[in-house]
């Protein structure tokens, strides 16, 4: 069982010159995402790399995330092999069709070329997620970073998590690539039976793109704070879907995309 890194010998420059040390480096492999199509058959759906951590959150997530499914999938429904190849099966219907070529970990999923998400209307009045004073982005986000095990043995990974509507930092997630962490963390919610989204905030430890709106949409999640910045295509998504924006998150401020 992976715990996500692995230490291999480098060289180290330095000023006295150059010597032979191990250092943690985070993992990455392809990873398989299978599922059955229409005709009862099983493909694969998806390949991501990704760091092989919490994979069956990871492919749950995605498949919410990306709005492959019509139900929200339980845990007992997937398996994670591993044959030179890491494989997690999803055993039932998936209605992405074969994704061409690889999801790399610096980019998420992307199939819509006008940056739209088709056929969700947002309703995110009360949520309680678009007043927040600077004081509790930062905590909430330094609550984040703090969990972030795996980048503090190696600084090579992006972490993201939920603050649910009693200020709580939960489902913290870390991968090679900052959609990844989306996902896993919000298959962990899933797998925990958290059906709060709606009143809840995403935590990026990143910056927040298109890519990362998007699930937020398809998921429900009506605000995202992160360290980064955001994108235009991410405000104008926000925009469009009534989603709040804290970007670039530091103690002399934040900016925002408000609602």
């Amino acid at each position: 069982m992976s715990n996500g890194r692995t230490n291999l010998p480098l060289q180290r420059l330095s000023d006295s010159g150059v010597e032979i040390r191990k250092e943690t480096v985070v993992e990455e492999f392809a990873i398989q995402l299978t599922a059955i199509n229409n005709n009862g058959n099983i493909y694969c759906h998806t390949t991501l790399l990704a760091t092989p951590i919490d994979l069956i959150e990871l492919h749950m997530g995605h498949l919410v995330s990306e709005g492959y499914v019509d139900e929200v999938p339980s845990i007992n429904q997937f398996e994670h092999s591993f044959d030179k190849h890491h494989v997690v099966h999803y055993d039932s219907i998936c209605t992405q069709p074969i994704r061409s070529g690889i999801v790399t970990s610096s980019c998420g999923a992307c199939n819509h070329p006008d940056l739209l998400v088709n056929g969700i209307i947002t309703d995110f009045d009360g949520h309680g997620q678009g007043n927040f004073s600077l004081e509790k982005i930062q905590i909430s986000l330094d609550e984040l970073t703090q969990n972030m095990i795996l980048f503090k043995e190696s600084g090579g990974c992006h972490g993201s998590a939920l603050r649910t509507q009693d200020g709580t930092v939960e489902f913290v997630a870390e991968d090679i690539g900052r959609h990844n962490a989306v996902d896993k963390t919000i298959g962990k919610a899933i797998c925990s039976s958290f059906d709060s989204f709606g009143n809840s905030m995403l935590l990026l430890s990143g910056r927040c793109g298109w890519d990362i709106v998007a699930k937020a949409v398809r998921t429900g999640i009506p605000a995202i704070a992160s360290f980064g910045a955001f994108s235009s295509a991410a405000v104008q998504l926000a925009r469009e879907h009534q989603i709040t924006l804290y970007g670039f998150v530091s103690n002399k401020g934040a900016w925002k995309v408000g609602y």
